[in-house]
């Protein structure tokens, strides 16, 4: 989940920034459930490793912490050019799900 104390305070208050970061997130990243669901059903791993860099990059700004780590991990095995275990691929996917029900909620969220 984002820690919303954290984020406000790298973001020193500035609401018009906060806000376009959240817009972003939710315009850039708000299909990537489906997306890293399709790549990692099809083996894609080149194509989930740009996509958790990209997620994990936005997410980390954010101050998101728990699905950022699970993200990181990912990146790496897929670095490697291995693909991370199913469990990996659910619980994170489970976190993105939460932090895009926490944007919503969100006073800023457009």
């Amino acid at each position: 989940m984002i820690d919303y104390s954290a984020f406000t305070e790298a973001m020193d208050g500035d609401e018009d920034m906060m806000s376009m970061i959240i817009d972003l997130y939710s315009a850039e990243h708000g299909e990537d459930i489906e997306l890293m669901t399709g790549l990692y059903a099809s083996n894609n791993i080149e194509g989930l490793y740009q996509a958790a860099h990209s997620l994990k990059g936005v997410l980390l700004t954010l101050c998101e912490d728990n699905a950022s780590q699970q993200l990181e991990t990912i990146e790496q095995l897929c670095k490697q050019g291995q693909l991370p275990a199913k469990n990996l691929i659910d619980d994170m996917l489970a976190e993105v799900a939460n932090v895009n029900t926490q944007i919503e909620s969100l006073p800023l969220a457009n």
